[in-house]
């Protein structure tokens, strides 16, 4: 019989920051893919993702692969749709997420 080992739990906070950051990530990428980035939009961008980061306090290599699993979520979903259901992609996710980015750069709510 074999026994799995489990990795040790993680901290909640950095848990939270890990699905945090990738959202991020890929909230971002949606406003590229929909033509939605101007400099403020990657400002508030910038700035929530170097709050996120530190909030959770990751690593280099482990936010890197967060940034990384984001960017291709983005992309794997701007492949599932056609040209129709990118309007509604852009719509639904990057409207709001540029209208987010935004007010952050404003310096509306912190992430």
């Amino acid at each position: 019989m074999a026994i799995a080992l489990l990795p040790p739990a993680a901290p909640r906070h950095a848990l939270a920051a890990e699905r945090g950051l990738s959202q991020v990530v890929y909230d971002y990428a949606v406003t590229g893919y929909c033509g939605a980035v101007t400099p403020e939009v990657e400002s508030g961008f910038q700035r929530e993702l170097e709050a996120v980061t530190a909030r959770g306090a990751l690593d280099a290599e482990t936010a890197r692969r967060l940034r990384i699993d984001g960017w291709i979520a983005a992309e794997r979903e701007w492949r599932n749709r056609g040209l129709g259901g990118q309007r509604a992609w852009c719509r639904e996710e990057g409207v709001p997420a540029a209208r987010h980015f935004r007010m952050i750069a404003r310096g509306g709510r912190q992430p």
